[in-house]
């Protein structure tokens, strides 16, 4: 039997081995100081593949798989995987700040990450800029449905309207899941969003 020869790395696999973390104090390519605290180094060992969830450090597959592996679902999904809109806020902090997006989060909105961090998601129902968005009744009645969804620790889903960063509205299907961390409540909340006709 001829020898075996390897198995070849895929991209994003060897893109995430190969990722390295932006030292304190260097700048972004947008001008501005990184505020990572961790400094990176390439890790040689084939089995671990560094970055590869994200460079936030949020294990965001482990968030994930307690996402799809919830007992008792009350909002259908569908597939769930890293390439979804989502965004993951801490809700044991004050005003429950977003602590992760996604790529794909970015491309629908237009805001960075940077952008959004530690900001609380209300900030999508209302355009940028101080601008006055005419709140239509069913709007301020699914906002209060979310609201008291997320603080009663529910799953909800629900079409409301958002901005993009240019002012832009669109109709998002919002679906927000709580993930339960340990025995203790819900530390994250994820927010799917899907943008609708």
């Amino acid at each position: 039997m001829a020898p075996r020869a390897p198995p070849t790395m895929n991209p994003w696999e060897i893109n995430a081995l190969n990722y390295e973390f932006p030292e304190q104090g260097s700048l972004n390519p947008d001008g501005t100081m990184v505020t990572s605290a961790t400094t990176w180094r390439q890790v040689q060992d084939p089995v671990i593949y560094p970055g590869l969830y994200a460079p936030s450090g949020i294990d965001i597959m482990t968030v994930l798989l307690r996402v799809v592996g919830r007992p008792n679902p009350q909002v259908d999904l569908g597939p769930v995987d890293c390439s979804v809109a989502l965004v993951l806020c801490d809700m044991l902090q004050a005003d429950a700040p977003i602590i992760y997006v996604s790529d794909s989060f970015s491309e629908l909105t237009g805001y960075s990450s940077h952008e959004v961090m530690g900001r609380n998601c209300r900030f999508l129902q209302s355009p940028p800029g101080g601008q006055r968005a005419s709140k239509r009744s069913s709007d301020k009645s699914a906002i209060r449905r979310m609201r008291q969804a997320v603080f009663s620790g529910q799953e909800i889903q629900l079409p409301v309207t958002n901005y993009k960063k240019h002012g832009q509205p669109f109709k998002n299907l919002l679906s927000i899941i709580p993930v339960p961390v340990d025995s203790s409540g819900s530390q994250y909340c994820v927010g799917f969003l899907c943008e609708t006709d």
